[in-house]
């Protein structure tokens, strides 16, 4: 070898170890980037987690206003409508029993059978009967009976 080939080969060696320390020291800048990068990302990251954590809870607290009110409403609507439903059906008993009562006795009527107002007068009539006999069978007070004055010649006879 000579020495001018040597010197290019020492040269070329130079050369080829600069380019891979140059590359060795890029990959090295680049996986540090890389971990600047996750850094910076978990630090952004836990921000951006706490601050959605502290929107989430404003977000719940509203919320659970919001439904409360709700249900409030709610309730105090379902209660107007079972009122109104309870309401609806004692009047339909009602009209239901009176309309039943009202035929009975219509057939009834038909059969010849007393009626409700027609036992009204009869225990009506009852009583002022019992009323009149009570008044008879009462004993009548006595009448007090004058004492006859005897002469003093009646009782001188007796005497």
């Amino acid at each position: 070898m000579t020495a001018a080939s040597a010197t290019e080969t020492r040269d070329s060696d130079s050369k080829a170890r600069s380019v891979v320390e140059s590359a060795v020291e890029t990959a090295h800048k680049v996986a540090l980037a890389g971990a600047g990068v996750a850094g910076e990302a978990a630090d952004v990251g836990a921000k951006v987690f706490d601050r959605l954590v502290a929107r989430g809870a404003k977000v719940e607290s509203q919320g659970k206003e919001s439904l409360s009110g709700w249900r409030d409403k709610a309730e105090e609507k379902v209660q107007q409508v079972r009122s109104a439903a309870e309401k609806g059906i004692e009047q339909t008993k009602t009209k239901a029993r009176t309309g039943i009562d009202e035929h009975l006795e219509r057939r009834l009527e038909k059969l010849g059978v007393p009626g409700q107002a027609d036992l009204e007068a009869v225990i009506e009539r009852l009583s002022a009967i019992e009323a009149r006999l009570d008044a008879l069978e009462k004993p009548k007070p006595r009448r007090r009976t004058a004492k006859k004055k005897t002469t003093k010649k009646a009782s001188a006879k007796t005497g």
